[in-house]
């Protein structure tokens, strides 16, 4: 009797979204850099960003189109700092909140760092669409929704290349030039 040939069973997209969340679950740290534009109600502003992301919070360069330094984002257990390109320093418990006082819309610190790799940052709380590779294509979670238009290779993960956060009073785009990763291991 001839032997019958294996027949391969398609993946669901579920099992790949479940396979490639464990991936990028590993990532503890990371560092991009991209170009920014913020949209709220009364103003515009587009530029660069540098991010490093770590395990005991996070700092955030932001520049002008010609790469003049407009202010930086450190958070960290002692609260965050914004400090402006003129060197006047503001500082609060938290990103929300200071950046509520100061400009009027609140930057999502909580789950931003999950949300720039493509993941929620509570699954039980968020809603979900991905693709059929398994990436994140939409998320909505804390008021925000999150499109995921793009990804990219890095570091041997597949991450977002463009991200598109959207709120009753914010649109962010953020398109990630490079990015490097570490692990929970990498970290040690």
């Amino acid at each position: 009797m001839p032997e019958q040939p294996v027949i391969a069973k398609p993946v669901a997209p579920i099992t790949r979204y479940h396979e490639h969340l464990a991936q990028i679950s590993n990532i503890q740290v990371f560092a991009m850099q991209g170009r920014i534009a913020i949209l709220t109600e009364k103003k515009g502003f587009s530029g660069s960003i540098h991010w490093q992301h770590h395990v005991n919070g996070d700092d955030i360069q932001f520049f002008s189109p010609l790469g003049t330094q407009l202010g930086a984002l450190s958070q960290g257990a002692d609260g965050v700092t914004l400090t402006t390109g003129k060197q006047n320093s503001f500082h609060a418990d938290d990103a929300e909140t200071l950046t509520q006082q100061l400009l009027g819309w609140s930057l999502p610190m909580q789950g931003l760092p999950n949300w720039m790799l493509g993941r929620p940052n509570n699954i039980e709380t968020a809603t979900m669409a991905w693709d059929q590779d398994g990436k994140l294509t939409h998320l909505s979670e804390q008021g925000w929704d999150i499109e995921y238009p793009q990804y990219m290779t890095a570091d041997g993960f597949m991450l977002p290349e463009k991200v598109v956060l959207k709120s009753e009073k914010l649109d962010l785009k953020l398109v990630i030039e490079q990015w490097q990763t570490g692990t929970k291991e990498s970290t040690e």
